[in-house]
């Protein structure tokens, strides 16, 4: 999202939607204009009430077409709605009114709404939340006894304008700042919830709304939770059945993510997301996907968009979980202390200008068995972890047990048919479970039970999910890209024990060199310094950076010696390929190889790193390794300047490990 512009620059400017729009230069838009735009919004404004109606509605229909969309806001037509529309003696325009400017947030992107909020919409907004409050709350005539067609339309403003809402707070932080300022945003939306004529369809998009403005919000998490009546509510609606169910877990798990309650740390019984979860199991148990799927800006109480919401929800509580686990565990391996390190590799790697490595002094020292082996377990992050048992244990048994074999049977079921955004939905949700799997330590005796059951449904994953993909070399680089994720988070679960097709490693080792096929468009070409800096600040989630970690995991001991060899070459030639190759790629190179060849003992150490001479070669590849950090610009790629720079200086303590155990051994 780009950055607001200060205030500042608008002073002493005329209001740009004051003057009358200029024709487009392309006659097809120009057509549309003079035949469709022009007249509509002239009608829009005219002093009949039924030529005003039948305007919005057809200005409503418009928007679904972009260039007619554009066109109409390129004709004001924002400043139209807020002039007259939105103000109208009507209410059934002013309602229409706030529907096409509900559909105008959906379809554009968020920049449109941050305009909305500098033209003080919030404020707009709140005078017309009084009115539908007072049109709920009369006395002097209950809302019961209105007619079906007035209260229709109550409940129709009442969905635009919550829509709307969550739209703005979805657009940007200030926003969400500025609505927890306005207490009647947050009482409107619970007094919906509480008021007995309030339609199940409003109150799954009351749901929606409070779940965009509880995400990461503390303020409006804690006057929730200080007010018991509006999180027992929530709780209560979490127990019942149907969409309002699913929709009511959003929140609940937002508000507990923020609080940090989990299931042995909450002031509240029963407040964690181990509460949450049967609701949304029973949800993917008895919906019934669509084959074809929903398009546009459909219900919130469809099938199609209780299943997906169930669905990332899941997706949410194991990536908040894996965050509690690994919060709860020591912290990874940041680099060596002081202490062991010599005084040339204190140095940033980068900094070194001449490409070599400073260590002049290694000899000072012989290392004994045990500092090697505490060294090596640093450079390969396998240090001890903490053994106490996981305080999220019944959260963490309802996600392995219960909700990984029902999303697992909806990738099933959505393949072949025409619905994108069930599975789309269900592969994160499954991929990110998977995840948290393999953060857990296992070595805890308590958990054999539950590592026993994933062990065999981490299989079942691989063979259901990923092996289909792979066989069909499809083309669809976006599917291709969440298996891989998906097989890399399964096969690190149980440190590469799977059993897989033969020709499964060289298919993402064809499929790394289908990812550099495009990266390699002409405008991305360009010497070492920039081939090596992304485009964004994702680079860790490339698709070249996922193949490599799926193979680095099925090299792992104890991986046969043919295939770990094969993977083993594989990685040293791509390492081997720098310049060329990615900084990105290349940190997760050098971490399977720490892995993979962390202790002499696995078969593989004497036959493969020995004998086939990838000691000699990383020498080889570590001052180009030294060059490529110099390449990252630090001030922009912070992370990945770090972490490829503590990647070099590992693989410099690696080969001196690796140096000193061969001598160990054979004397």
């Amino acid at each position: 999202m780009g950055k607001s512009k200060p205030r500042n620059r608008q002073r002493n400017r005329q209001d740009p939607t004051s003057k009358a729009s200029k024709p487009p230069t392309d006659p097809e838009l120009a057509a549309i204009r003079e035949k469709k735009i022009l007249p509509v919004l002239n009608d829009l404004t005219s002093t009949d009430l039924q030529t005003r109606s039948n305007a919005a509605s057809a200005i409503a229909n418009l928007i679904e077409d972009t260039r007619s969309r554009k066109l109409l806001l390129r004709e004001h037509i924002v400043r139209i709605l807020f002039e007259q529309t939105l103000t109208d003696s009507s209410l059934e325009i002013r309602t229409a009114g706030w529907g096409i400017l509900r559909n105008l947030a959906l379809e554009e992107e968020a920049d449109f709404c941050v305009h909305l909020y500098r033209q003080d919409v919030l404020t707009t907004i709140e005078g017309t939340i009084k009115t539908v409050i007072e049109t709920i709350e009369s006395q002097a005539v209950p809302f019961s006894t209105l007619p079906k067609a007035q209260q229709g339309l109550a409940w129709t403003l009442t969905s635009s304008l919550l829509s709307l809402i969550s739209s703005l707070a979805e657009a940007q932080e200030e926003i969400i700042k500025s609505i927890n300022k306005r207490p009647t945003f947050v009482n409107f939306l619970f007094g919906l919830l509480g008021f007995d004529l309030t339609p199940t369809e409003v109150q799954s998009e009351v749901l929606s709304c409070l779940t965009a403005l509880t995400e990461d919000n503390e303020l409006l998490a804690q006057q929730v939770v200080d007010n018991g009546d509006w999180l027992k509510g929530l709780m209560h609606l979490k127990s019942a059945k149907g969409p309002v169910a699913v929709g009511a877990c959003g929140p609940l798990h937002n508000i507990f993510s923020v609080m940090q309650w989990s299931d042995h740390k909450t002031p509240v019984p029963g407040a964690s997301d181990a509460s949450l979860l049967p609701t949304l199991v029973q949800a993917m148990e008895t919906i019934i996907p669509s084959a074809i799927g929903t398009n546009g800006h459909t219900s919130h109480s469809t099938p199609d968009q209780i299943l997906q919401l169930a669905l990332e929800i899941t997706a949410s509580i194991a990536t908040s979980l894996q965050e509690a686990l690994e919060n709860g565990h020591e912290k990874e391996f940041e680099g060596f202390g002081d202490d062991d390190l010599q005084k040339g590799d204190m140095d940033d790697v980068g900094d070194d200008d001449d490409g070599e490595d400073a260590d002049g002094d290694e000899e000072d020292h012989e290392m004994n068995e045990d500092e090697i082996a505490a060294e090596m377990e640093m450079v390969t992050g396998d240090g001890p972890d903490d053994d106490e048992e996981p305080s999220e244990e019944p959260t963490l048994d309802e996600l392995v047990r219960n909700a990984t074999p029902r999303v697992l049977s909806l990738v099933q079921s959505s393949v072949g048919s025409q619905n994108e955004t069930v599975r789309v939905s269900a592969l994160s949700a499954l991929n990110n479970i998977a995840w948290t799997v393999s953060s857990i330590d296992f070595s805890a005796r308590h958990l054999d039970s539950l590592k026993d059951f994933w062990s065999s449904m981490a299989q079942k994953i691989w063979d259901q999910t990923v092996t289909p993909v792979l066989a069909s070399n499809t083309a669809d680089i976006e599917l291709a890209s969440s298996i891989t994720s998906l097989a890399w988070a399964v096969s690190r679960s149980v440190q590469g024990g799977i059993k897989i097709q033969p020709d499964e490693p060289r298919k993402f080792m064809s499929l790394y060199q289908a990812s550099l096929d495009l990266e390699s468009a002409p405008e991305k070409q360009a010497n070492g310094a920039k081939a090596n800096q992304p485009e964004n600040n994702d680079a860790f989630q490339s698709l070249g950076v996922k193949c490599i970690g799926v193979l680095g995991t099925l090299a792992l001991d104890p991986a046969p010696l043919h295939l770990n060899r094969e993977i083993g070459v594989f990685l040293i030639t791509t390492l081997a390929d720098l310049p060329r190759t990615s900084a990105a790629v290349s940190v997760e190179a050098l971490n399977a190889v720490f892995d993979i060849y962390s202790d002499s003992s696995f078969a593989f150490d004497e036959p493969v790193f020995w004998g086939d001479g990838f000691y000699k070669h990383l020498e080889d590849i570590l001052p180009k390794a030294k060059k490529m950090v110099k390449s990252i610009d630090k001030r922009k790629f912070e992370e990945l300047r770090a972490r490829a720079n503590d990647s070099v200086l590992n693989l410099t303590r690696f080969l001196k490990y690796k140096k000193t155990e061969k001598e160990s051994k054979s004397g």
